[in-house]
């Protein structure tokens, strides 16, 4: 954003609460005393963990994995934006947010303001929070707080970043609560039976499964105008004949070869509940571990976390609004009733339609943003590393470490992962990946961060 130099400070603030760092004679204001930054990233890096470990403790769902994951990377960055020195709040950028205002005559720490806009946001997030977990977060805040004061603080900047980080917080938690989950919570709606009639729908039956938020695409998107942004183009029409391309695509699944290397893959990017915060937690762990390797302080830290939680939280969107639009069957039904009656995937099938694959929508959304912040870089991905699975071939299986030459690399192979674990077809993961793609390009369009 351009300083306003011209006008006087309070039209500033009225205008853009967060972006006016300096005063109509083009001085610096007390709130940028000090910046964000001259802070570690390591103060954010500890919150994500903190988020990724409840998720996974509480084994919550892809959908609510990926909303957690948007609201902390919004809260991380409202948090260090007053900090920065052009700074754009995301305020007028997304959808039904209006930040809090940031009074320039104060000092402010941001690692204090950081620590309470967190604390504030949690326990209103966290699907499933216990005394436990609690007591995590409000431990963390405390440990962060206090390194913050043994910088010699005063107890008046203690007290007005503690206040701001309140604020930023409680507009944050406004939206959470007005963005259509509790509407969905406690819904069981009807799922369309699969009769003679719709012979390619989702059959719950074949695994015994309960479907996963079948109304999640109600919620509010973030970014894009809503779930529907970017939606795929149709399935292939539904055939049992071996020379259609439906039948095609649920045979290259059934004879795609059960080789070590292709087991590795599948599993890597498995990513079910309780395992590492699902793909958006595998996503946000990349975010994570490339900003660790290069250091970035708190600022950068802040827009990537942003950046990577809209793509999760809007793919996630499109994705579930594609899945219940079309119900397409999972290809162990296909499979089964027409190809091999004993056939097993390798990893565990999803308790959602296929179609298209959310896996592959984040394995578009999420290198395109991150190739954005770091170049098209390559990296070792450990989040999986030593985890022992348990296959239908026996087990335990002791996953290794991922190499990538790039981050565009790791993406493709995420995005056809479920076709190697006989979870997905290839068109729902190749057009899954085309519409994440789609959404980064409009994430990255629309959304300006001053920095």
């Amino acid at each position: 954003m351009n300083k306003i130099t011209t006008f006087p400070l309070l039209l500033c603030l009225l205008v853009v609460p967060y972006g006016c760092e300096k005063s109509a004679d083009n001085t610096p204001t007390k709130a940028l005393t000090y910046k964000s930054a001259q802070y570690e990233g390591r103060l954010i890096h500890e919150w994500m963990a903190l988020g990724t470990n409840m998720i996974r403790e509480n084994s919550l769902q892809f959908p609510q994995a990926a909303r957690i994951f948007g609201y902390l990377g919004l809260t991380a960055w409202e948090a260090a934006c007053p900090g920065v020195e052009n700074g754009r709040s995301m305020s007028g950028q997304i959808n039904d947010y209006t930040a809090a205002v940031v009074n320039p005559d104060k000092v402010y720490d941001w690692g204090i303001v950081l620590c309470n806009a967190m604390q504030t946001v949690f326990p209103n997030l966290v699907e499933g929070i216990n005394n436990t977990q609690r007591s995590q977060m409000e431990i963390l805040a405390a440990v962060q707080e206090d390194q913050m004061m043994k910088k010699g603080l005063t107890e008046q900047i203690r007290q007005d970043s503690r206040e701001l980080g309140g604020r930023i917080g409680a507009r944050i938690v406004d939206r959470i609560r007005r963005d259509g989950r509790d509407l969905i919570r406690n819904i069981v709606p009807v799922i369309p039976a699969r009769d003679a009639e719709h012979p390619w729908y989702w059959d719950p039956a074949t695994l015994g499964q309960t479907p996963v938020e079948p109304l999640w695409s109600t919620v509010r998107t973030f970014v894009v105008s809503n779930a529907q942004a970017c939606e795929p183009p149709v399935p292939f029409p539904y055939s049992i004949s071996p020379d259609s391309e439906f039948y095609a695509d649920a045979k290259e699944v059934h004879e795609t070869a059960r080789t070590t290397a292709n087991k590795i893959i599948a599993y890597h990017w498995e990513d079910g509940p309780g395992r590492t915060g699902t793909a958006a937690g595998h996503w946000m762990r990349i975010a994570r571990q490339l900003l660790e390797f290069d250091n970035m302080n708190m600022a950068v830290s802040a827009k990537t976390y942003c950046l990577v939680g809209f793509a999760v939280a809007d793919g996630c969107l499109a994705a579930w609004y594609s899945k219940y639009n079309y119900f397409l069957q999972r290809p162990v039904t296909y499979i089964r009733e027409h190809i091999d009656p004993a056939w097993t995937p390798v990893i565990h099938t999803p308790a959602s339609p296929s179609y298209a694959s959310a896996t592959s929508v984040l394995a578009g959304a999420c290198p395109e943003v991150l190739i954005r912040v770091f170049s098209n870089i390559g990296f070792v991905d450990p989040t999986n590393l030593g985890s022992p699975l348990f296959t239908p071939e026996g087990g335990p299986f002791v996953l290794p470490e991922r190499t990538y030459g790039s981050i565009a690399q790791a993406g493709q192979e995420a995005a056809l992962a479920p076709v190697l674990g006989g979870t997905g077809f290839r068109r729902g993961c190749e057009e899954g990946q085309e519409t994440g793609k789609c959404l980064a390009n409009t994430i990255l369009a629309k959304i300006e961060f001053g920095l």
